[in-house]
């Protein structure tokens, strides 16, 4: 028999953590894409790379360029 889900945390922007059973975490983004994951810290992090739109370390490493600095 499977346990219902239980809704643990819903962002502003859509994002979804549902505990599913012990240890399992489902999380959804704001278009209802869902994964399964094993444990909330790597539940939270996904829902932190939904929420910024890309993970580290790329969210620190942009920098702007000069328009002509590739030529």
């Amino acid at each position: 028999m499977t346990s219902p889900s239980c809704l643990i945390a819903l962002t502003p922007r859509g994002s979804s953590i549902h505990r599913m059973g012990e240890g399992e975490y489902r999380v959804c983004d704001q278009g209802h894409n869902c994964q399964l994951v094993s444990g909330l810290y790597k539940a939270e992090e996904i829902v932190r790379e939904l929420e910024r739109g890309f993970g580290y370390p790329y969210s620190t490493n942009f920098h702007a360029l000069e328009p002509d600095s590739c030529s």
